[in-house]
C-alpha cells in the first residue's frame, strides 16, 4: 500500500513539472531593433532610420526633440516614411519629403517601431537629427591651370550658397569666411560679397590641386562644412641645358695628367638661351668600362652660368655634369664631355741580342709598367731590320713577371746580320713602347 501511494505520488510530480514547463521549441516574439536615426549627409533635412527585426516592419514613428530646449518640436508619422534600401525587416527608411521644422539647429530622434508580429520597442535615443544649411560651392574656376616660374599666382573666383534643409532651396551666403586651399593647406581666406561671391589669389609652388573649403564658424553657428571639387594646377618647367667648353672634343693623356672641364647652364627664356646662375649640381668623372666613378666636384652656378674643374683620371672615360633644383619649376639638366682616352706608361728597361753557335740570335728583356696597373697579358713583338730603319716582325713572346720586371725571350733561328728591338703595341689602357736597337754581339 506504501509503495502505491508512493507511485502515484511521484507521477503527480511529473505531470505537475510538466505542465508548468513551456515547449522547448516556443520562441518569443524579438522587438524591432532601431539602429540608428540620422540625417542623410547630403540632404540634412531629411531623416534616415536603420530598423531590423524578425518580422516586416509595419510602423516607424519618429518624435523630434530640441537639444537646447528637450521640448518635443514635431512627431514623423508612418506614413512620411519609405523603405529606401534593404527589405522590410532589415531596411533603412527615409521621409519622403524633408522635415519642416521651425528653428535651425540640432535635434535628438526618439523612434517607435512595429513589426509584424505586434512587438514594439521605443528607442528614446536613437540618433539625432543635423538640421543644418549645407555650404554649397558654384561655378569654382581658376584663371590658370599651368604655372611657371614666372607666373606661379592662382586666381580663384566662385559662389558660396547655402541649401536650406526644408526646402533645399539654394540661396547665397553672403559675408561668410571661404578658405582658399593649396594642397589641402589653407593659403588665404576670403569673404563672400552679397551675392555669395568671392575672389582670391594665391601662390602655388609645385603640381597640387587647389580647392574652395567654408569651415563651420561661430559667427553662422547653423552653417555647416562644404567644398568645391578640386582644381589641379600642373607645372611648366623651365628647359635647361649643359654646352661643355672643355674638353672639347676626344682626347688622349697620360696617366696622372690633369684635365680641365668647364661647362655653362643655360635656360630657356622668350629671349632664347642665357646663363642660368644659382643652381647646384656636381661633376662626375664616369669610366667608359661601368666601373666605379670617380667625384669631381659640387658646384652652384654663378651669374654666367659657369663651372670649372680640374681632375686627373684614373682611367679612360668622360665627365658628366648634371644640376637639379629643389624648385619643381626648373627641370634638371646633364651631359657628358667628349671621351678621354687614359694610357698608363710602359717602357723597356733592358734588351739585348745574343749570336748563338747554330748561327741564331737568343734575344732577352725586361719590361716595366711603372704606373701601377699591368696588362693582363704582355705580347712582345721582336723586330728585324737590316738598316735599323725598316722594320720586319720576327715573333711575338709574352713577358712574364719576374720579381723585378717582366722578362721575356726568345730565340730566332737563321738570323741574319742586322739590327734587333723589341716593341709592345698600344693597348686601350696602355701607352706603346720600343726598346733600344742592337746589334746581335757575340
Amino acid at each position: 500500500m506504501f509503495a502505491r501511494r508512493a507511485a502515484w505520488a511521484t507521477m503527480g510530480t511529473i505531470a505537475l513539472l510538466t505542465a508548468g514547463t513551456p515547449a522547448a521549441n516556443a520562441v518569443e516574439g524579438q522587438a524591432p531593433d532601431v539602429r540608428w536615426a540620422s540625417s542623410v549627409s547630403d540632404d540634412l533635412g531629411t531623416l534616415q532610420i536603420g530598423v531590423a527585426s524578425d518580422s516586416d516592419i509595419t510602423e516607424i514613428r519618429a518624435h523630434i526633440v530640441s537639444a537646447a530646449t528637450q521640448q518635443e518640436v514635431a512627431v514623423v508619422e508612418n506614413d512620411a516614411f519609405d523603405l529606401v534600401s534593404g527589405t522590410p525587416d532589415n531596411g533603412v527608411w527615409h521621409t519622403k519629403q524633408p522635415l519642416d521644422l521651425a528653428d535651425l539647429g540640432s535635434y535628438t530622434v526618439r523612434v517607435e517601431a512595429t513589426d509584424a508580429d505586434g512587438d514594439r520597442t521605443t528607442d528614446n535615443s536613437a540618433g539625432s537629427l543635423a538640421y543644418y544649411v549645407a555650404a554649397v560651392f558654384e561655378d569654382v574656376r581658376t584663371d590658370r591651370s599651368e604655372i611657371d616660374i614666372d607666373h606661379r599666382q592662382v586666381r580663384v573666383d566662385g559662389t558660396l550658397k547655402g541649401r536650406w534643409p526644408a526646402t533645399r532651396e539654394l540661396k547665397p551666403l553672403a559675408d561668410h569666411p571661404v578658405d582658399l586651399t593649396v594642397d589641402y593647406w589653407t593659403e588665404d581666406t576670403v569673404r563672400t560679397d552679397a551675392d555669395g561671391h568671392f575672389s582670391g589669389t594665391v601662390t602655388v609652388n609645385d603640381a597640387v590641386p587647389v580647392q574652395a573649403v567654408y569651415r563651420h564658424v561661430n559667427e553662422h553657428p547653423h552653417v555647416v562644412y562644404g567644398e568645391s571639387p578640386s582644381t589641379q594646377i600642373d607645372v611648366r618647367q623651365v628647359a635647361t641645358r649643359w654646352t661643355v667648353q672643355e674638353p672639347a672634343r676626344a682626347r688622349t693623356i697620360d696617366f696622372g695628367q690633369q684635365v680641365t672641364f668647364a661647362a655653362t647652364l643655360e635656360r630657356e627664356t622668350p629671349q632664347g638661351w642665357v646663363p642660368f646662375g644659382g643652381q647646384s649640381g656636381g661633376v662626375l668623372f664616369e669610366p667608359s668600362n661601368g666601373g666605379q666613378f670617380d667625384t669631381v666636384g659640387y658646384f652652384t652656378t654663378g651669374e654666367d652660368g659657369e663651372v670649372t674643374f680640374t681632375h686627373a683620371p684614373w682611367e679612360t672615360g668622360s665627365f658628366h655634369v648634371a644640376s637639379h633644383s629643389d624648385d619643381p619649376f626648373i627641370a634638371p639638366a646633364s651631359t657628358n664631355s667628349a671621351r678621354i682616352t687614359v694610357l698608363r706608361a710602359s717602357v723597356f728597361t733592358s734588351f739585348s741580342a745574343t749570336r748563338t753557335q747554330d748561327r741564331g740570335v737568343r734575344v732577352e728583356g725586361v719590361m716595366d709598367f711603372p704606373d701601377g696597373w699591368t696588362p693582363a697579358t704582355v705580347p712582345v713583338r721582336i723586330q728585324y731590320s737590316r738598316d735599323g730603319r725598316r722594320w720586319t716582325d720576327l715573333l711575338t713572346t709574352e713577358a712574364t713577371w719576374s720579381g723585378s720586371g717582366h722578362a721575356f725571350s726568345a730565340d730566332v733561328t737563321g738570323a741574319r746580320r742586322g739590327y734587333f728591338r723589341a716593341h709592345f703595341e698600344a693597348t686601350e689602357s696602355f701607352r706603346a713602347a720600343t726598346s733600344e736597337t742592337v746589334k746581335a754581339s757575340r
